[in-house]
């Protein structure tokens, strides 16, 4: 099985979630597959959102050759699936949203919750790409530190960084003792406790989106889990090892 491996990061990221309320607006606590998918049409120069618009296709075109790609989100394993976040608050100076409904000035403040010092490993499986030009553009680009349009994680506030890329060949295995990647949580029964007795279990579980749906593109969720406690069964989950690493893809 051919691999894509990286290590992506940066100083902050924004993940929007759709459901907001008056006071501000919050962040997936990690990258979720639509975002990956964004990012790295931006670095082989896949069009986005605005061009769908204007063809009417039924989705962006970064979306419609990535969306059969398995993808492996390892985080930092010390910090137990959480990033430390901040509320930032900002004025919005764009004219149209300094005028209320009455059309008097006003001011727009906006607070965002925002994640610090973010950093997953990422493994994507290329033989999932049909198309094989779009393949070895993203081997291309990713090995070579290319890129098309600049990579942010959320929003262009927040620059992504793209190092440490490789090309791995590595075969699934069929069961394993502990995942140490982001994985679907109803598709594994965990145990109390965890593989290494000196540590002390922790279980994050979060839904994030993995796919668009075809009629109006909006999110769909599923349940994804990160833990340290050991596994008891798998099912339905493709899980690769590589360099003392189990890796669970979504």
């Amino acid at each position: 099985m051919k691999l894509l491996k990286f290590n992506l990061s940066g100083k902050t990221a924004h993940f929007k979630k759709p459901d907001v309320n008056s006071y501000a607006y919050y962040t997936y606590n990690h990258i979720h597959r639509i975002a990956l998918m964004g990012i790295i049409g931006a670095v082989i120069g896949l069009r986005g959102y605005s061009h769908q618009y204007r063809q009417q296709d039924k989705y962006p075109e970064f979306y419609q050759e990535l969306k059969d790609m398995r993808i492996g989100i390892v985080p930092p394993k010390d910090n137990r699936g959480y990033f430390s976040k901040k509320i930032i608050t900002f004025n919005n100076s764009v004219g149209y949203a300094n005028i209320d409904a009455k059309n008097m000035p006003c001011n727009l403040v906006v607070r965002e919750q925002w994640l610090e010092d973010v950093s997953w490993e990422i493994y994507l499986c290329l033989e999932d790409i049909q198309n094989e030009e779009i393949q070895h553009k993203i081997v291309d680009y990713f090995m070579k530190g290319k890129s098309e349009y600049i990579p942010y994680l959320g929003k262009n506030d927040h620059f992504a960084e793209i190092k440490n890329s490789e090309i791995l060949e590595c075969n699934a295995i069929d069961f394993c003792e502990e995942i140490h990647s982001l994985f679907y949580y109803d598709k594994a029964a965990l145990e109390e406790e965890p593989v290494d007795d000196e540590e002390l279990p922790f279980l994050y579980r979060d839904y994030i989106p993995t796919s668009l749906n075809g009629f109006n593109n909006k999110y769909e969720f599923k349940e994804v889990a990160f833990t340290n406690r050991a596994i008891e069964k798998i099912q339905d989950i493709l899980i690769v090892h590589h360099n003392g690493t189990n890796i669970a893809f979504i």
